[in-house]
């Protein structure tokens, strides 16, 4: 059992024991379902980790890497 605490914003850090186990990634998605007295956390994939294959025809970049570039350079406003 793992204890994480919620911050202000209602956000909460999954540890990065089950992250790894579950293969949740930096920038990935997760499910949360309800129960009557819990929240279950599944890992989901993304569209994009089916694209990874695939070629940007004007750059020569694979689908998965432009995406990765572009979150890791996104900034909110």
């Amino acid at each position: 059992m793992y204890n994480s605490p919620v911050t202000q914003k209602g956000q909460v850090t999954i540890p990065l024991k089950l992250r790894l186990k579950y293969g949740i990634e930096p920038y990935g998605k997760v499910r949360l379902e309800m129960g009557d007295k819990y929240i279950k956390i599944l890992p989901e994939k993304d569209i994009v980790d089916i694209a990874g294959f695939l070629k940007h025809r004007a750059k020569g970049k694979s689908v998965l890497k432009a995406r990765k570039e572009m979150e890791k350079n996104y900034v909110r406003v």
